[in-house]
């Protein structure tokens, strides 16, 4: 795999390992305001670069509705179902991204290493995420559904830009323009009136500037060149990281250290054997 796709996978992880850290500074703002709001911003991170957002009605169609259907199913599934539990099946996108890129129709195939790194991988995520047993409940079935059904959507999308008309990675801030907007008409249909303060605002900015804007630029150039095997594999240092920012920003108790070495490990083997 090209060094471009693993310094852009690496990137858009490390934009992302930062997104529930800023979340904290976004106060009591519901989650589809937060949403629209911050996808809004995102586009500005490739609005130097408008004209590459001009692109075919079926390209931007299906990239605004990606963008918008996984961010409200994610939402929902959060709602609908336990936070850790909907992260866990959510974070099931990095295998469907090696499972369907093998079989798709220029794939070359599922290899028993990749499977096997793939779901190492997993486990280290699910020891951050999940570190204590728990079951599924028949009660928060249309949770887990949804967070199922966003787990996919992630998957499509990212895979789909070999099979579509070519279009520039920076089109995305369109597709963030787009979805944000859905993202915003949803919120004054289905959550309470909220007026953000300035500091609640400057955090919105910030998550839409690098989580959810430049990220999806580099995850575009990433899932372009580079291998899908490889990519999903390496996207399990996301939950990772992530914890170790909430840590050291103080915002988990102390035994999240304590899990982050043993999970770290089980990625590395897991991103190693799927290579």
């Amino acid at each position: 795999m090209s060094r471009t796709a693993w310094s852009s996978a690496l990137g858009a992880i490390l934009l992302w390992a930062l997104f529930a850290t800023l979340v904290r500074y976004a106060g009591d703002a519901p989650p589809l305001l937060l949403t629209g709001i911050a996808l809004c911003c995102g586009s500005l991170a490739s609005a130097h670069r408008w004209r590459a957002w001009r692109v075919s009605a079926p390209v931007f169609g299906f990239g605004v509705a990606s963008l918008f259907v996984y961010h409200a199913c994610l939402v929902a599934a959060f709602k609908l179902a336990p936070i850790a539990e909907a992260n866990l099946l959510n974070y099931l996108w990095p295998l469907l991204i090696v499972v369907l890129g093998a079989y798709a129709p220029r794939g070359a195939g599922l290899l028993p290493r990749q499977l096997a790194g793939c779901a190492l991988a997993f486990a280290g995520c699910a020891l951050v995420i999940a570190p204590s047993a728990f079951s599924l409940s028949s009660a928060h079935l249309g949770g887990y559904a949804l967070a199922l059904a966003a787990a996919l959507c992630w998957a499509v999308y990212s895979l789909a830009p070999g099979y579509m008309a070519p279009y520039s990675s920076w089109a995305t801030g369109g597709f963030c323009l787009g979805a944000g907007l859905l993202a915003l008409g949803a919120h004054f249909l289905f959550e309470q009136p909220y007026r953000p303060g300035g500091g609640e605002l400057a955090a919105m900015a910030a998550i839409g500037l690098g989580p959810l804007g430049l990220s999806f630029v580099l995850w575009d150039r990433a899932m372009r060149e580079g291998s899908p095997a490889g990519i999903g594999s390496l996207s399990y240092l996301t939950p990772l990281l992530s914890t170790l920012a909430l840590a050291m920003a103080g915002a988990v108790g102390a035994d999240a250290w304590a899990r982050l070495l043993p999970a770290l490990a089980l990625v590395l083997a897991g991103v190693r054997l799927a290579r």
